[in-house]
Formats: structure tokens, C-alpha cells, sequence
């Protein structure tokens, strides 16, 4: 299996668990201000907020094909613990593949129809 560059997958930030990214002390403060607005508490522990089937800090790149983190710098440990071509990573893929090239569609078909609403 050929695995693309992150930047064009995006795959492991998608899911439509809002328990899916754990998010620890050390990541919100490391997160600082963004962490506001991109995490939720479920009872005591935090997890990235899950919006449209994604990880909130995701943002799509309809025209380019390509998905690129809001927060790279400052994403979760557990984020930088996944090494693209690595068995999560692979894992990820084999389960989820589609998920991204549907959202960019979504965002594609989106981007049309508001064209042709103002042009």
C-alpha cells in the first residue's frame, strides 16, 4: 500500500467519535488559547472536538485536494506519536480511506452551489 503524504490524507483526523483524540494536560496548555475553542470536557478528560466528521483543527483544501492541521506545531501527543507508513497509520487508511475524498467532495459540491447562487 502506497501511503500519501499526510498533508494530502488527513485520514487519522477523521472520525465521528467525539471520545476519538485524547487531549492531556500537557497538550491543552501546549494548545494554549486555540484550546478553547477546539477541545470539549466529557466529564473530567478532554478530547478535540469532532465537527463534521473531523478533528475541529483539520481545515480542507477543497481546490488543492489537501488537508493540513490548524494546530501542527502545537497538535496532541498522541497525534505525533502516529509515523505515517506505521501499522496505525496503515490501519487507519484500510478502515477510513474514503472519508477525506468524501468530505473534500462535500466541501467541492458546497463551494459550487454558492458560485452559482452569487454568480
Amino acid at each position: 500500500m502506497v501511503v500519501p503524504e499526510c498533508t494530502a490524507c488527513g485520514t487519522c483526523c477523521f472520525s465521528s467519535l467525539p471520545e476519538y483524540i485524547r487531549v492531556f494536560g500537557c497538550d491543552h496548555d501546549r494548545m494554549d488559547d486555540r484550546a478553547r475553542e477546539l477541545t470539549h470536557f466529557v466529564g473530567n478528560r478532554c478530547y478535540m472536538r469532532i465537527e463534521d466528521g473531523r478533528c475541529a483543527a483539520l481545515t480542507l483544501d477543497a481546490e488543492r485536494g489537501r488537508f493540513l492541521c490548524s494546530i501542527y506545531e502545537v497538535r496532541p501527543d498522541c497525534c505525533r506519536a502516529l509515523e505515517r507508513g506505521s501499522g496505525a497509520c496503515l490501519g487507519e487508511l484500510h478502515e477510513k480511506r474514503e472519508r477525506p475524498l468524501i468530505a473534500l467532495d462535500r466541501l467541492r459540491r458546497a463551494a459550487a452551489q454558492r458560485s452559482d447562487r452569487d454568480g
